[in-house]
């Protein structure tokens, strides 16, 4: 055996790895060449992918504003059925029945103004007048005033320019009351020697224009002599809670012009 021919086999196995090893250059160069193909081409199919898992966030943020004016409408139409339901509804006191009334509701109430005045949902379009009384079922809560068509002012009963007659339920005695000017009001035109007592309960007089008589006005809470006892002064507690007004009607009974 020739010295070529000794070698050929360990020469043979040299060259057969040496084109393995540029087979596997190129394969890596093929590789590298391809991928930037291949994201090119599942690109689309991976934006698709993440748009189905995720919204778009402009249809999202148009779908949230569409639920919030659907949840409005709502409450909207929920708040219509409950002043038909209460339309032509009754109260019912110890000495009066009334049935004329107009449901309102409270729509505006300014903290500076809180126990003075305020912004209920009645006004001249719904056959409300100047000086009707508004009312609830524990009994005098004000009157109206500054009509809109629309809306109006509601003077409440703690106000000093809020007056109207009244008469004492236990013996009959006629009077008149005046807000307060804070948080309830007060019996005036009361002499010295007039029968009142703490505890007594005061009620609309008759002859008033905007409350029938017998609604309830509140409770004597203290009493006072002036003047050296030729006047007496009386503090009452209204009967309707001032500070929470809800169940709100306006009595729209006389007086017809």
């Amino acid at each position: 055996m020739t010295p070529l021919r000794r070698f050929w086999p360990l020469l043979a196995a040299a060259l057969l790895g040496l084109a393995a090893f540029k087979g596997l250059r190129t394969l890596g160069r093929l590789r590298s060449a391809a991928r930037p193909l291949a994201e090119a081409a599942t690109a689309p199919l991976a934006k698709a992918a993440r748009a189905a898992e995720t919204p778009d966030l402009d249809e999202a943020t148009q779908l949230r504003q569409e639920l919030a004016v659907l949840r409005l409408e709502y409450a909207a139409l929920q708040e219509r059925l409950q002043r038909a339901e209460l339309r032509g509804g009754r109260l019912a006191f110890e000495h009066q029945r009334l049935a004329r009334l107009l449901p309102c509701a409270l729509l505006f109430r300014d903290p500076a103004t809180w126990f003075r005045l305020c912004t209920v949902d009645v006004g001249s379009a719904d056959n409300a007048r100047e000086e009707a009384g508004v009312l609830n079922a524990y009994g005098v809560v004000g009157k109206l005033t500054e009509l809109d068509e629309h809306s109006g002012q509601l003077l409440l009963l703690s106000d000093p320019a809020c007056t109207f007659s009244a008469r004492l339920a236990r013996t009959g005695l006629q009077c008149s009351v005046a807000g307060d000017g804070r948080r309830g009001c007060l019996l005036q035109h009361l002499g010295g020697q007039d029968d009142v007592r703490v505890g007594d309960l005061v009620e609309t007089g008759a002859g008033g224009r905007s409350f029938p008589s017998g609604v309830p006005v509140g409770k004597v809470l203290r009493l006072a002599r002036l003047d050296g006892g030729l006047r007496l002064q009386a503090e009452v507690e209204p009967a309707a809670p001032l500070n929470k007004l809800d169940g709100l009607y306006v009595w729209v009974g006389e007086p017809k012009p």
